[in-house]
């Protein structure tokens, strides 16, 4: 499915490149034999990475001794059959990484990227290593507690009991507009806080290990290959997206009817009362929008060039490019402009390679599915496709001189 360079690599991955005389020059007699010495930047950077994960092991520990319930909410009455869900759940997630891989190439005819195609430079790829195989084992152990938790949350009727499970309670509010709130509601926790993994004096400590694979390729294995705890932040939104879905509509129309039949001069008083009510979402719309939110990180991750959009969320196509209205927002102090990339650009939109780019320039395209919070920070960017030979010659020229 991809390119591979068959080049020699070094420890760290990157690319051997021969001198003028194809010979890679000879080390010294004193150096020879020489360590060289690590950076006191790195150093500094181990020392806080090694405190930071035996701290998070600390907690974790600690917390799972006081709550063991946390690993096992179904309250599974023995270690095998517990160990037996575990291996099922591994079972279905390569069964499904396969197919969508499947549906996406035989059925959907989805054509690869332009960096992947056939003629287009060699792309850099970077094998699992001991850390990622460690990492995707304990992500593992976090995804099935997670599927395990949410079932059971599902199952006990969700946020004060009132989560309806039957068919017929199915409506318009509960499955489309419920997944549109949860897709949406997740992008805009998700995006500041990866937009936060990637500041300077967080990303070496946590999130750089994710983006040694600047072309992702194996679906599931590199969405997952992942610090655990950018794994536990991105179940964590996941979560918020569901709690948000099942309490927001049912209390806006609570809200709605308290002020509508209150008295106006009491609306502090009335909004004092009111509390978050649940069921505004069906079970069955949760676990589909599971479904489709694995299935797209899994094609996030994969050299397919997958994407839709809803043209009229945000878009121009609402105002128009040339629009005088657009361009008088630049004139608004403070958020003019971020109005107008915001009102002008398609932000509710999916692409893979929107997430490639993310891969290849780190400091874009924070989001996943809304990219509101991109285009509101100015960190959106369009696609790039490969550079040609003639291109890239051009630059090395422009470099060297």
């Amino acid at each position: 499915m991809c390119t591979s360079n068959n080049e020699p690599k070094l420890a760290d991955d990157s690319v051997l490149t021969p001198n003028s005389t194809g010979i890679a020059p000879k080390a010294s007699q004193s150096s020879q034999f020489s360590t060289p010495k690590k950076p006191m930047r790195l150093k500094k950077q181990q020392l806080t990475s090694l405190l930071l994960d035996s701290a998070t092991s600390i907690f974790v520990i600690h917390y799972i001794y006081k709550n063991p319930s946390y690993l096992n909410p179904w309250e599974i009455p023995n270690a095998q059959l517990w160990v037996l869900g575990f291996i099922l759940i591994r079972c279905a997630i390569v069964f499904y990484d396969h197919l969508v891989v499947f549906l996406i190439e035989k059925a959907f005819k989805c054509k690869v990227l332009p960096t992947r195609e056939p003629g287009a430079p060699p792309v850099r790829y970077v094998e699992l290593d001991t850390r990622s195989v460690v990492y995707l084992s304990l992500n593992s152990l976090n995804e099935y507690t997670f599927v395990m938790r949410l079932t059971y949350y599902l199952w006990d009727g969700g946020y004060q009991g009132m989560l309806p499970w039957r068919l017929s309670q199915l409506s318009l509010g509960n499955t489309i507009v419920a997944i549109g709130i949860m897709f949406i509601s997740m992008d805009l926790l998700y995006a500041p806080l990866h937009h936060f993994l990637h500041l300077p004096s967080m990303y070496p400590l946590i999130h750089k290990h994710h983006h040694r694979q600047h072309f992702p390729v194996r679906g599931y294995l590199d969405a997952g290959n992942e610090h655990p705890i950018e794994h536990m932040i991105g179940v964590t939104c996941t979560w918020f997206a569901v709690c948000t879905a099942e309490v927001l509509l049912p209390t806006m129309k609570m809200l709605w009817e308290v002020i509508k039949t209150g008295e106006r001069s009491d609306i502090k008083g009335i909004l004092a009362s009111v509390e978050l009510r649940g069921g505004g979402v069906h079970a069955v719309t949760v676990l589909i929008f599971f479904q489709l939110h694995a299935a797209l990180a899994m094609m996030n991750h994969s050299p397919f060039d997958a994407q839709f959009s809803l043209p009229f969320v945000g878009s121009s196509l609402l105002f128009g490019n040339d629009s005088s209205r657009i361009g008088a927002m630049d004139n608004i102090p403070i958020i003019g402009k971020r109005l107008r990339r915001v009102i002008s650009g398609q932000w509710f939109r999916y692409s893979v390679g929107h997430h490639e780019m993310h891969h290849r320039k780190f400091n874009y395209n924070y989001a996943q599915y809304c990219l509101f919070y991109d285009h509101w920070m100015g960190t959106f960017i369009s696609y790039e496709g490969p550079k040609t030979a003639s291109e890239l010659e051009a630059k090395k020229k422009a470099k060297s001189s």
